[in-house]
């Protein structure tokens, strides 16, 4: 019986010295863990952007009621990467009202050249009326709650028939 009263009274010393110890009161220890660094904090060193000069809107094949955005991959030199930092490559095409970005994760793994890619896009063939227009290419860098514009280019967006 004086044992396991004796190990009861243990286990509750314990408990009180930890909450004590680790507590707002006395905050000699801390028990947390460090908070992970999210996507968007650190920050991203470039030391060259090499963007296209023009995209290219062509015409689906075999009767298809549609055309097809191609944009080239856009290259960035990376020096240094710290945290989880996020490169936005971006086309705008004010005319036609017309916003499209991608969003890379970029870590120290990442560090060298790096290819920045935009995806393709459709559009109805009604929409198309012009020969070409004008566009806007941007890389931004998105670091601890801001965004930098890296390097920003006006391009032709070139329909092709």
């Amino acid at each position: 019986m004086e044992r396991e009263r004796a190990t009861v009274w243990g286990v509750v010393g314990l408990v009180v010295m930890t909450t004590l110890v680790s507590g707002p009161l006395v905050g000699a220890v801390d028990l947390t863990t460090e908070p992970e660094m999210s996507f968007g904090d650190g920050s991203v060193a470039v030391e060259d952007v090499a963007l296209p000069d023009r995209a290219t809107l062509s015409a689906g094949r075999f009767g298809a009621g549609e055309y097809t955005l191609r944009v080239p991959d856009a290259s960035v030199e990376i020096s240094a990467v710290q945290g989880r930092p996020l490169l936005v490559y971006r086309l705008s095409i004010q005319e036609r009202g017309y916003t499209r970005s991608t969003v890379h994760f970029v870590s120290q793994k990442n560090a060298g050249t790096y290819s920045l890619s935009l995806s393709d896009d459709s559009f109805d063939r009604a929409a198309v009326a012009n020969d070409s227009y004008q566009g806007r290419l941007e890389v931004i860098a998105r670091t601890n709650e801001r965004s930098r514009v890296i390097t920003a280019r006006q391009i032709t967006v070139e329909v092709v028939e």
